[in-house]
């Protein structure tokens, strides 16, 4: 099941790590796990982010630079009774888009890559520009003073589940119930269903 989820093509995997607005960054010291919600941007292939230069995060990255980072976006919820008419609850289930990404943190200390790393974090979370160019003077104090590091990877992986293993039978039954409570995420879901089970 695990396998059919899988998604090989690399166009689709970059355009979903590029549509997700955040993430979870995952460090462990000293077999101490720590997780962090985290806003990023892929740039040439890597992950950056960026934040204070002091804290947890940072102090964590200096002792241990692997992680791993994880990006999840949910669709529908799928109540059991939406699969099946027999009482069992093992086919309640989740479909969504998911992405994880191992390897080794770099901090960015090149102003211009900084420059750089802040321009296309800028043109993904406000799109409508209406900014100086983060090379403009103005810019220049609060870019030296603010922390920015990437992911370099090493493995990614991302998957889909959108009932792409279904029979016709519960397939049928999936759409009806999405149709039938028909809210925005449902019909959002009911699209990428269909356009899943026509590539199939």
């Amino acid at each position: 099941m695990k396998k059919a989820f899988t998604i090989e093509n690399q166009q689709i995997v970059k355009r979903l790590i590029s549509e997700n607005e955040y993430g979870t960054l995952a460090l462990c010291v000293d077999n101490k796990p720590y997780s962090v919600p985290i806003n990023y941007v892929e740039y040439k292939g890597e992950i950056y982010f960026h934040g204070a230069k002091k804290g947890k995060k940072i102090e964590m990255i200096k002792e241990n630079a692997f992680a791993s980072f994880s990006m999840v976006e949910a669709y529908s919820l799928l109540p059991s009774y939406f699969s099946t008419e027999d009482g069992k609850a093992s086919p309640a289930t989740h479909l969504y888009k998911s992405v994880i990404i191992d390897g080794e943190i770099e901090f960015v200390e090149d102003f211009d890559e900084k420059v750089r790393g802040f321009t296309a974090l800028m043109q993904k979370y406000q799109k409508e520009g209406q900014y100086l160019p983060l090379s403009d003077e103005i810019h220049k104090k609060i870019i030296k003073a603010t922390a920015m590091y990437k992911l370099v990877p090493t493995e990614t992986s991302a998957k889909i589940k959108f009932g792409q293993n279904y029979n016709k039978k519960r397939y049928a039954r999936v759409t009806e119930h999405l149709e039938k409570r028909g809210t925005k995420k449902d019909l959002e879901t009911l699209e990428l269903m269909r356009m899943y089970h026509e590539e199939k």
